[in-house]
């Protein structure tokens, strides 16, 4: 049975075989993008790479500054898998460079070759790799990680055995170091962990705090309740009239024009649409051949992005 969230994926790996092209709304680690596909915040990963710990940080800030307010064309192949957290890994092209291509060639990633060959996309990493060893950039630098593999193994200097050591899978998983408050990627705000809109920020896209204090340090504030008297069911009528409750506050938002009104009720609605998006999703997850349902969720996905998107930052 899929998910409301493997459906997506799944949509979004089908058209991005054709090469279409995605806006780029975060960059949720050195190897993993998001990108709103329709509406949706989708996470896909970059495949044939893998980074060390080491150069995380500067790939991260790379890949931020090559997406940046971009879109990506986006290609997929079967072949190319999913990572640990069960997104698709694709290759990613801005302004005509593939972005894994950009970190393999400053030595901030490694080249890894796929299970099944696919040399369009992988003999230009390899390439690049071996003028980034050549150089002696990033990992390749003298007393680097890479430096240290390529002289145990000198014949094989592109080998993929480093995989073994599993750094990416334990990347993407730094999410896991929970705390009682979070923030959304990109968002002003921070919450309780354990609130509806918590619950409805996609796992790539969630910061976790220790304490408020820490929380406000990063230049976050504290999200308030949108509204109390929302229904307080888990079923499909609970989750029609939050929805629509949330529906009714965005289209006031539209209409309070350009106004700091306006940005407190998309804030408002995203909350509140952030709550009916949690129940639809489980929901659908019960029911996946309900059509009717996957469309009110489809529904209040879209709204509740605009909600983040029109949004400014106070």
């Amino acid at each position: 049975m899929r998910t409301w969230r493997m459906m997506a994926l799944a949509a979004l790996a089908a058209a991005a075989i054709a090469g279409e092209s995605y806006a780029v709304v975060g960059v949720a680690d050195a190897d993993r993008v998001v990108l709103n596909y329709r509406g949706l915040a989708v996470t896909v990963g970059l495949a044939h790479i893998e980074v060390p710990e080491a150069q995380r940080a500067k790939a991260r800030d790379r890949v931020r500054e090559l997406t940046r307010a971009k879109k990506a064309e986006v290609h997929y192949l079967p072949d190319f898998g999913v990572d640990d957290a069960g997104a698709a890994r694709v290759h990613l092209t801005v302004d005509n460079a593939d972005v894994a291509e950009v970190l393999v060639a400053k030595g901030l990633a490694k080249y890894v070759p796929g299970a099944k060959r696919a040399a369009k996309f992988e003999d230009p990493l390899k390439k690049a790799q071996e003028q980034a060893q050549k150089g002696k950039l990033g990992l390749w630098a003298a007393g680097g990680e890479g430096a240290r593999v390529e002289a145990a193994t000198p014949a094989t200097p592109a080998t993929p055995a480093p995989v073994a050591a599993a750094p990416v899978p334990a990347a993407p998983a730094a999410p896991a170091a929970k705390g009682p408050f979070c923030s959304e990627l990109d968002s002003p705000f921070y919450q309780a962990s354990g609130d509806a809109a918590a619950a409805a920020i996609p796992v790539g896209r969630v910061i976790f705090y220790k304490d408020e204090a820490t929380a406000k340090k990063a230049g976050k504030r504290l999200r308030e309740a949108a509204a109390a008297d929302l229904p307080t069911g888990e079923d499909e009528a609970s989750a029609d009239a939050i929805f629509a409750k949330g529906k009714g506050v965005y289209a006031e938002a539209i209409a309070a024009g350009n106004s700091s009104k306006r940005d407190d009720l998309y804030e408002q609605s995203f909350q509140i649409l952030s709550k009916a998006m949690t129940i639809y999703g489980a929901l659908v997850d019960q029911r996946p051949d309900d059509e009717a349902l996957g469309e009110k969720l489809r529904e209040c996905m879209q709204l509740r992005y605009g909600s983040m998107k029109q949004r400014r930052a106070h």
